[in-house]
């Protein structure tokens, strides 16, 4: 019998949940394996056939590049099945036999490397699906799952490849389950695991991600069944985020707009640093959350307001998010990830990114979130 898993939660970022370490950097691990059918190098991108084969419609940014439409183009590159997405791009993974779910896609260094990055230092996913230590228990496996994550009844499932976790999910239903919210069985995941957010991923991105959750050490542990009362919740469309003030002209507007995106499809600063109804941002997007119940520590205004980041560069940003030091020399504490709880090792690119892009916003004036008003992080 496959082993179910579910609520498949690859989130960090949430009010109230502190980072915790994801593991070592030793990638010394099982061989990759798997494929879904490819995920297309970029969403849009038609289906390649292979000889003899007709293309099919390119696969959506939801579908992430099935082989064709409906996976059926007849004849890949191989001769054996269908091409997924654009067979040219190291991100396209191509079909089994006869166009299904194969297990012969092999993912590049690059892909895994990708993955880690933003498994480890921007999804942060460690934070809900490994088990932190405690005073009487060491740390579980990096990724092998936790019974009963902070704050939280549900449970974050093994997400390495073992039959446990999701070594019997294609890389599809793996990919799914995280942007969609569905699971291998077709049931509907909790909206705390963000598939809300993570559903404006790209493809490249989501692939990497699985390469890398492959290429973990197995951890055989399941940790029990999500939720069966889930109701699904509409995605965050990019377009309800602000854009950057910044003319396409400029130098940093590429830049601007791959801070956008992030913050829009992988990192969750928006989740806490925006009003929110049920637990999900609904206005004022990254304006900031104002102490509740008698607490100092608070989601500060991220916009460049006189009540929030006015006089911050995108450097100050993402020293910040690098090093949990803001630009007045203060640790950044509570449940903000920075630093070595989270996004230390994100990459200096992305951070810049993140930084141009909360610089240049349209400024939201909220006094009670300016960033000055936080005390500083208690010594430990």
């Amino acid at each position: 019998m496959k082993m179910r898993v579910a609520h498949l939660a690859l989130v960090l970022g949430l009010s109230g949940v502190v980072a915790v370490g994801c593991g070592s950097d030793d990638d010394s691990t099982t061989p990759p394996r798997g494929g879904a059918g490819g995920v297309a190098g970029s969403a849009g991108k038609a289906g390649s056939a292979g000889k003899g084969g007709s293309s099919g419609n390119a696969g959506s940014g939801n579908e992430s590049g099935s082989s064709g439409e409906g996976g059926a183009a007849a004849g890949a590159g191989s001769e054996q099945g269908g091409a997924a997405g654009d067979n040219t791009g190291e991100n396209a993974g191509s079909a089994g036999e006869g166009g299904s779910a194969g297990e012969s896609h092999v993912y590049t260094e690059q892909q895994i490397e990708r993955g880690k990055v933003l498994v480890r230092s921007v999804a942060l996913c460690g934070g809900c699906h490994t088990q932190a230590a405690t005073s009487t228990d060491p740390a579980g496996p990096e990724l092998g799952g936790n019974p009963k994550f902070k704050n939280s009844m549900l449970p974050a499932p093994n997400l390495t490849d073992d039959p446990t976790g999701i070594g019997d999910w294609s890389d599809q239903q793996v990919i799914n389950a995280f942007r969609n919210g569905i699971d291998d069985e077709g049931r509907q995941l909790d909206s705390i695991m963000p598939y809300w957010l993570f559903h404006n991923m790209s493809d490249p991105d989501a692939l990497a991600i699985v390469a890398f959750l492959r290429s973990l050490p197995h951890a055989s542990l399941a940790v029990g069944e999500a939720n069966p009362s889930a109701t699904a919740v509409l995605p965050l469309s990019p377009t309800v985020l602000p854009d950057t003030t910044l003319a396409s002209s400029s130098a940093d507007y590429a830049a601007a707009v791959q801070g956008k995106y992030l913050l829009s499809g992988v990192a969750q600063c928006v989740k806490c640093h925006s009003p929110s109804s049920n637990g999900l941002p609904v206005a004022d997007f990254f304006s900031g959350v104002p102490p509740a119940n008698n607490t100092a520590i608070f989601a500060s205004n991220l916009t460049p307001d006189d009540t929030g980041l006015l006089a911050w560069t995108a450097d100050d940003v993402a020293t910040a998010l690098k090093t949990g030091v803001n630009k007045s020399g203060r640790t950044l504490c509570g449940s903000m990830p920075s630093g070595v709880k989270g996004y230390g090792n994100m990459s200096d690119t992305d951070a810049h990114a993140i930084g141009v892009y909360l610089t240049t916003i349209p400024p939201v004036s909220k006094p009670s979130t300016a960033p000055g008003l936080e005390p500083a992080c208690p010594t430990p």
